[in-house]
């Protein structure tokens, strides 16, 4: 039987360990194992998803100007997303034969900047009115929603589904009402709120469940009229919300420091989740098996994998982003949707049997392919008999093996491995490595990643102020260019953000929905596990809570005594 084995990746040069059940998977998905630690395989993953910048560019096809996520001096064609999904062209017909005398992953990067993409990567025929959105389905009246599906009047989104009405908001489900939240769940007029589930009325909060009408909460189970943790009667409840006046600016910023001071007086669970069984990570919930994994929900058997949020997804290791019932995943970014036995690929739904495919929908049994939708047997985009395709794709494997490609800090691809940082499409700065594996513009480069620097045409002075409250705010404000006190981008109000804030008595942001996003995501805690012990009875615990951080963190058994 075979032993773990400690190998040293080749990238970071640090040791990991390679366990029985991990080899146990490679063999089932009949691929070598992994010469890259998980974090180093994670964060080469998140450089392939780049779905939240948008830019205005020329389609290739019919030459007019379209909203897209490529930037207009990348070296990849666009269509429009109605002409990609249509036949008025064919991937095939950039069909080429494969080279044996040259590297897999060479060949395929010359491929991939060859065949058109789309502009964007969305169900663009259930989107109404949403055109400025993106990675996302059955929207209405949406705008700067990204991963987001069936959701309406909403804006400024990242990760939710079954939203109405709501601004500001991450990582939310089945929500209404809804501002500045972040892993919010069933949830109806939640404000500057994160880690609440079935909730309403809710202000200023932290993990509630099943409560209404607090302010200033945290740790509660079904509650109701609550102040900072204390109870309180109906009248008093309306009064502190007149007397706190939350359409000042002033007054949201002081309440919302005054209560982070507060709850670090209270317990921390060690691990965001619940109706598990045997995980290992962070905000995982009714999962089974699933271990060093991250935002995961209705999984079973997986690992190294993050951001398959609702599932369901099985049997598979270094799987991000996406998911939905999904199964035998293998080192792939962005699939999901009814997807087996996918490895090596990325954006792919409605598929099996693909291997270092982009974009190849309702396909099965592909390998090397990019845009081919519909369609079996293919490599490199020319179609083969079922039995040329198995005899190709064996040699090709093979082939592999000997014929390496070098990147440019001189790490080896060889099968089994994902595609370089530096072939994708997206900047290192424009992609979900931004999020979750932050990293200098310096630090993006040395690791082997693209990076772009910033349009300074975007950086002018502001034509209007901002007042403090929202009540003096006039609709000339719509008319108005403002500038991020943060990053000094500018940005505008549009009018359904306007009117929500007005009728929720929210002060206009002095941010941009850019640098709103990312506060929220920095709220998270990262995709990391360190060893801490329980501040209540001492255990050895799991956390993701950085060991300086200032947070109090108890055990499970611990929490659950104290605030269940």
């Amino acid at each position: 039987m075979r032993n773990a084995e400690a190998r040293t990746c080749q990238s970071c040069k640090n040791q990991f360990v390679i366990e029985l059940d991990d080899f146990g998977f490679y063999e089932v998905m009949k691929v070598p194992p992994p010469t890259w630690c998980p974090e180093c395989r994670m964060v080469r993953r998140l450089a392939w998803c780049g779905y939240r910048t948008l830019y205005k560019r020329k389609c290739d096809f019919t030459g007019e100007e379209v909203i897209s996520v490529y930037h207009p001096s990348s070296p990849h064609k666009v269509y429009r997303q109605d002409v990609w999904w249509s036949d008025k062209w064919d991937p095939k017909s950039f069909g080429r034969d494969y080279d044996f005398s040259r590297s897999f992953f060479e060949q395929y990067r010359d491929l991939f900047r060859e065949v058109p993409l789309p502009a964007l990567h969305t169900e663009y025929a259930t989107l109404v009115n949403s055109e400025y959105c993106n990675a996302a389905a059955e929207l209405k009246n949406c705008y700067l929603c990204f991963k987001a599906d069936y959701s309406e009047n909403s804006a400024y989104t990242n990760t939710m589904t079954h939203l109405r009405d709501c601004v500001d908001v991450s990582f939310t489900n089945k929500s209404e009402l809804c501002y500045e939240g972040l892993t919010l769940n069933d949830c109806y007029r939640v404000f500057y709120s994160e880690d609440c589930d079935h909730s309403h009325d809710i202000y200023f909060s932290k993990d509630l469940m099943g409560c209404s009408y607090c302010i200033g909460c945290v740790n509660l189970r079904n509650k109701s009229y609550y102040l900072f943790n204390q109870p309180s009667t109906k009248e008093e409840f309306e009064k502190t919300i007149r007397d706190l006046d939350l359409g000042s600016r002033k007054s949201v910023g002081s309440l919302r420091k005054r209560v982070g001071n507060d709850f670090l007086k209270y317990p921390r669970k060690a691990f965001h989740g619940w109706k598990n069984t045997d995980v290992s990570g962070d905000y995982i919930f009714k999962s089974k098996n699933v271990h060093d994994s991250y935002m995961m929900g209705n999984a079973e058997n997986v690992r190294y994998s993050q951001l398959l949020k609702a599932g369901p997804s099985a049997n598979s290791y270094d799987h991000t982003m996406f998911g939905l019932r999904s199964e035998w995943i293998y080192e792939c970014p962005w699939v999901g949707l009814d997807v087996r036995m996918l490895k090596f690929s990325i954006w792919n739904y409605g598929a099996h049997d693909l291997e270092y495919c982009f974009g190849c929908h309702g396909s099965g049994n592909m390998f090397g392919c990019v845009g081919v939708r519909n369609s079996e047997y293919c490599v490199f985009n020319k179609q083969y008999s079922k039995e040329e395709y198995r005899d190709l794709v064996s040699r090709i494997r093979e082939q592999m093996t000997k014929v390496l490609y070098r990147d440019s800090l001189g790490r080896e691809y060889r099968y089994g491995e994902w595609l370089p940082g530096e072939f994708s499409p997206w900047p290192y700065n424009e992609t979900m490595g931004d999020e979750f594996a932050r990293k200098s513009k310096e630090e993006a480069i040395r690791a082997g990643f693209l990076w772009r620097d910033l349009d300074r045409r975007d950086y002018q002075g502001a034509t209007i102020d901002v007042p403090d409250h929202v009540k003096d705010v006039t609709d000339d404000i719509l008319k108005g260019i403002l500038k991020c006190s943060e990053c000094g981008k500018n940005y505008q109000v549009i009018k359904m953000e306007l009117d929500f804030y007005r009728r929720m008595s929210i002060p206009i942001p002095i941010r941009c929905p850019f640098c709103r996003d990312r506060a929220r995501i920095r709220r998270l805690n990262p995709i990391a596990i360190y060893d801490r012990k329980c501040a209540k009875c001492g255990k050895e615990i799991k956390t993701s809570y950085v060991p300086d951080w200032p947070e109090t963190v108890y055990c499970e058994s611990c929490y659950n005594s104290e605030v269940a």
